[in-house]
């Protein structure tokens, strides 16, 4: 008998095993199929349904301070984005290509009798640089996507409410209170993240540009620019967030250099250790060993892209599974709960 069970175990897990496999042929031909020629719409909505997420609890601030309708307050809130948009398209972009091209010019001047250790690491620098400045005829493409997602945002906060219930309408009753705390949980979860991250993005260039400009230091918009590009990046961010603006000001002054890294390592305790748990929360703590296996698996997948963002997808995900978890075994526990009580009457 315990020969047959174990016979029985070993068959169910080969065809779980198969089941698997056979279901990630399958998605990799959807992907190739039907995903692929659709990724730029998908990628559109998806960026309007986060930002719409992002930006909500903004409008609902508005809307309290001025007492005023839905609409009206996320009307407010989108002209005040775009002229900020529009603003730093218009004078802080052009501000901080002509820098980094200016940039990419001078260094081969100052690389002449540096070290090779920073010759290295400079031009490894550079060439990002220039690869970056490659980009710039397709921003065009950016801005019009940029400009529709803006405009699919502002509808999913103004009619959420009538989205939602036509949603709703099409899904069985029993599910609403699934769906409602699904909604819940990628708010606390994932919404919340961006936001902690848009945050390290704004204040490291923001730190970076003030201190910069402090100790007269050349190139600070491009420098303070590429500081909080790299501080979005999640975990390893900081690290690279500090290196942009140590290179530049080393080509002005050692001592310089070390203050001002001196300077943005203490900040960055402060904003990244202090006040982002905070903001956080303590729901993304993973165990080391974890964090090496998702950095290798990212590796594998999808490159250095997937090494630095397979860490907090795996993160999301541990949290928006247990939140899941906890929540199904409650309603199990209630659901057994009130058949006992059932069968006590």
């Amino acid at each position: 008998m315990d020969e047959i069970r174990k016979n029985y175990s070993l068959v169910k897990i080969l065809i779980i095993l198969l089941i698997i496999a056979v279901g990630s042929y399958v998605l990799s031909l959807a992907w190739v199929l039907i995903i692929s020629k659709f990724l730029d719409l998908f990628v559109i909505l998806l960026s309007a349904w986060l930002l719409s997420f992002i930006l909500l609890p903004v409008v609902l601030r508005v809307q309290k301070i001025l007492k005023s309708s839905k609409l009206i307050a996320t009307t407010i809130t989108y002209i005040l984005i775009s002229a900020l948009l529009v603003i730093v398209s218009i004078v802080y972009l052009p501000l901080v290509v002509s820098q980094f091209l200016n940039l990419t010019n001078l260094l081969p001047q100052y690389l002449e009798t540096a070290p090779p250790v920073l010759t290295s690491a400079v031009e490894s620098f550079s060439n990002q640089f220039g690869n970056s400045v490659i980009l710039i005829p397709s921003v065009a493409q950016f801005l019009f996507s940029a400009f529709i997602t803006l405009i699919l945002s502002f509808y999913f906060i103004v009619d959420r409410e009538k989205i939602n219930r036509e949603l709703f309408n099409l899904i069985p009753r029993r599910w609403h209170n699934v769906l409602h705390f699904t909604e819940n949980v990628i708010n606390d979860t994932f919404v919340s993240f961006l936001r902690v991250q848009l945050f390290f993005a704004v204040s490291t260039g923001i730190l970076t540009w003030i201190v910069l400009r402090i100790f007269g230091v050349d190139f600070a918009a491009s420098v303070a620019f590429a500081s909080g590009v790299f501080a979005f990046i999640p975990l390893v961010g900081p690290v690279f967030a500090i290196i942009p603006p140590i290179l530049v000001a080393l080509l002005k002054d050692p001592v310089i250099a070390l203050i001002i890294g001196g300077i943005l390592l203490a900040a960055q305790q402060v904003i990244f250790n202090v006040i982002g748990p905070r903001l956080l929360g303590q729901a993304f703590k993973l165990h080391p060993a974890v964090i090496l296996i998702s950095f290798l698996i990212g590796l594998q997948f999808a490159g250095n892209l997937g090494a630095v963002f397979a860490i907090p997808v795996l993160g999301i995900s541990a949290v928006m599974i247990r939140r899941f978890g906890h929540y199904f075994l409650a309603i199990r526990s209630k659901a057994t709960k009130g058949i006992l009580e059932q069968a006590e009457k």
